[in-house]
């Protein structure tokens, strides 16, 4: 049984929120939307959109009025280019005001972290929820999310806070409306505008997967849990040959680019370059687990993971019916 037929969302102008509202409307959900600055252009009788902050007990208020449940997907989501005070602001005490919140409301709470969150495996180890957590020594991106869901675990056992957490690898594919850092660059390739890729690559989780395992949490979720909701393991060269099959790209190595990067961040100043290069996306390139084991989602969230070819070809079709409206 549902606890609630109002679902609470926070973070619902981004790329797994409005995701995520148009799957729960599809499913007859009442829906309450928090978003921070612009409003999306979703609209249905059933979704009620709130401006305003995470960090607002007034909002958070409104948020959980009439509704038992918060999805918390609000996050800022960094590869070294973002402001570290902004990112640990709202992920951090951003997720603290949320937690108070929920145990003001008596509120369940579903908490979606990132796989970035923990350290990352040697070449043959079996990555899964058990890894040890990032410290203040990785990237603010990883630590940040590695604290907040200490934070919710502590709620959990210390405030007898009703909470789980969601902990997804990268993510792709449709919707995609403010174009996020891997849609931008799968986009660029499609047209062409990438000369090169490098080695490395991501496990890749489709949106739509990813949203309909959150949607099956809800009922099958257990508080105190850690579900880490994967994808498949792909080089870049691979995902290049998903988007362009006739590919030709040249491929640079990732010890080169970094070796190189102080000249390409200069470059990038004057000419902006369609693929996102940091120190931070290129580490993650180069250390991105092989072999995620997501069999706890599988067997107790029935989560399902469709081929890239369909997230490549779905999103690249979204992303023309978009620039043609």
């Amino acid at each position: 049984m549902l606890e609630s037929k109002t679902i609470s969302i926070t973070g619902a102008s981004g790329h797994l929120g409005s995701c995520l509202i148009q799957m729960l409307l599809q499913k007859d959900y009442l829906v309450n939307a928090l978003y921070y600055q612009f409003k999306p252009t979703i609209q249905h009788p059933n979704l009620h959109w709130i401006k305003g902050d995470i960090l607002s007990k007034q909002s958070l208020d409104e948020l959980l009025f009439n509704s038992s449940l918060i999805i918390h997907c609000a996050s800022v989501i960094s590869i070294g280019n973002k402001n570290e005070k902004t990112v640990y602001k709202t992920n951090v005490n951003g997720t603290e005001a949320v937690i108070k919140s929920c145990i003001k409301h008596n509120a369940k709470m579903i908490y979606i972290s990132s796989s970035a969150a923990v350290t990352e495996t040697k070449e043959n180890e079996l990555f899964d929820e058990n890894r040890p957590y990032k410290t203040k020594n990785d990237f603010i991106y990883s630590w940040t999310k590695a604290l907040s869901e200490k934070k919710v675990l502590t709620a959990v056992t210390e405030n007898n806070l009703n909470a789980f957490i969601i902990r997804p690898s990268a993510i792709i594919g449709p919707p995609d409306f403010k174009s996020s850092l891997f849609g931008k660059t799968i986009l660029a390739i499609a047209e062409k505008k990438i000369p090169a890729i490098t080695d490395g690559g991501y496990n890749l989780i489709d949106i739509r997967d990813l949203s309909q395992t959150i949607i099956n949490s809800i009922s099958k979720g257990v508080s105190g849990e850690v579900y880490l909701v994967s994808g498949k393991y792909y080089s870049m060269k691979q995902i290049a040959n998903a988007i362009r099959p006739d590919n030709r790209l040249m491929t640079i190595s990732l010890k080169l680019l970094i070796l190189i990067l102080p000249i390409i961040t200069i470059y990038t100043k004057l000419f902006p370059l369609h693929l996102p290069i940091t120190k931070e996306s290129l580490v993650t390139l180069k250390l991105a687990p092989k072999k995620m084991d997501c069999s706890k989602a599988k067997n107790n969230l029935d989560h399902t993971i469709r081929p890239l070819s369909d997230t490549i070809k779905d999103l690249l079709l979204w992303f023309r019916k978009e620039q043609s409206s």
